[in-house]
């Protein structure tokens, strides 16, 4: 008597109730990404053309992965087998920054954030201004134990007529709401934290084991 052997698809075996030379179980040829290509880094200034380039990338990524997903399902059905969603490996994002635009940093914040494809943040060197909140984005977020976090307010210039400034530090003071809404809603730093950065118009720099005790992380590498 023959043995029952795995077939080609891992984790399902062939049909113990009909013999092997009657299984019509074809070999699912497709694959998804290789864990080396959803690499990704970023070491930078946020603005339009690096961050454009990364946004790029992970929807690229997603996809692939979203063909992937349908050609499995696609043959699991004709296949007889269940058609629950495969499993993605994530992308790993490496992040090394001292901050940028705001603009284009919660662009990427938010595609981070809308990725099918799992994203892991890993945080590396310094991660300071725009780059905590881009590192927000992601559910899973790690970091090298020497890595310098900085949290602090919006900055920059204003020329122009008087009405022009009052325009300026008015979308300053909106940006500079969205921003410190997302720390609250993502980690454990709390409203009087963001004040005293706030009224005190200090950086506040804090290490890796303080950026996990405040929830900005959730592992240590």
């Amino acid at each position: 008597m023959a043995e029952h052997r795995k077939s080609a698809f891992a984790g399902i075996l062939p049909n113990p109730q009909l013999p092997l030379s009657r299984e019509k179980v074809k070999i699912m040829e497709i694959k998804q990404l290789e864990p080396k290509d959803k690499v990704l880094t970023f070491f930078g200034e946020f603005k339009s053309a690096t961050v454009e380039s990364a946004i790029k990338e992970i929807v690229k990524i997603n996809i692939s992965d979203q063909e992937y997903l349908k050609q499995c399902r696609q043959w699991a059905i004709e296949n007889g087998q269940d058609p629950s969603p495969a499993k993605l490996t994530p992308i790993e994002f490496f992040l090394s920054t001292y901050g940028g635009a705001c603009y284009d940093g919660l662009a990427l914040h938010d595609v981070l954030e809308s990725s099918n494809t799992p994203i892991e943040i890993i945080c590396t060197g310094k991660i300071m201004s725009m780059g905590v909140i881009v590192a927000l984005g992601a559910k899973v977020r790690k970091a090298y134990r020497n890595t310098t976090f900085m949290i602090h307010q919006v900055s920059g210039l204003s020329f122009g007529t008087l009405r022009e400034m009052e325009d300026t530090v008015a979308e300053a003071s909106r940006i500079n709401e969205i921003l410190f809404h997302i720390i609250k809603s993502k980690t454990k730093v709390t409203e009087e934290q963001l004040k005293e950065v706030l009224q005190k118009k200090k950086d506040w720099f804090m290490t890796a084991e303080d950026a996990l005790a405040l929830g900005i992380l959730t592992d240590l590498m």
